[in-house]
């Protein structure tokens, strides 16, 4: 009788791991646009040691080597958003453009294709984290099923027990 709820103890955690899959997934994809959103804003000003040097005549202009940082404009209008498992980062300012990829006269300083990939492995870590705390049981709803799987084989083993009892008595009754 125990493999029974055995069994069945893992088929409802599969099913919980299921439903908590799809929301984790989600939340996964949200908290990673978040993560490359706040790594790109963070660079902006600071740049990456891949990027090229700025040109004298910048640096004299700018009186500061900060990349891609003039009025803070570039960087506020960089935004994420998520649907489901689909996200994305960006900005809809034309400079970001020219910047991310270059122009005849800018050189490429990828703000958002680096912080992408500067996250990556953030990213990872964050994502199995996520999907084993789900396998274990500790996603949305896991630890609510196995508490009601816990108590029904509670309630099971009483009745098996009160039928047990009951069949004595009725065995006992007939002698």
């Amino acid at each position: 009788m125990t493999g029974v709820f055995s069994i069945l103890g893992f088929v409802a955690h599969l099913h919980s791991m299921e439903r908590d899959m799809k929301q984790v997934e989600a939340g996964i994809v949200a908290r990673a646009c978040e993560m490359v959103c706040a790594e790109a804003k963070r660079v902006i000003g600071e740049g990456y040691p891949e990027w090229p040097a700025l040109s004298p005549e910048t640096l004299a202009r700018k009186m500061m080597n900060t990349p891609l940082l003039e009025t803070g404009e570039l960087r506020a209008s960089i935004e994420w958003n998520s649907t489901g498992n689909e996200g994305h980062v960006g900005s809809n300012n034309d400079k970001a453009v020219w910047h991310e990829l270059g122009t005849a006269k800018i050189p490429p300083r990828s703000f958002l294709m680096g912080a992408a990939q500067h996250m990556e492995g953030k990213i990872h870590k964050m994502a199995a984290r996520a999907v084993m705390a789900v396998m274990r049981g500790e996603g949305m709803h896991g630890s609510e099923m196995m508490e009601l799987l816990h108590l029904l084989k509670h309630v099971a083993h009483e009745v098996k027990e009160t039928v047990k009892d009951a069949l004595e008595s009725d065995e006992e009754k007939r002698r």
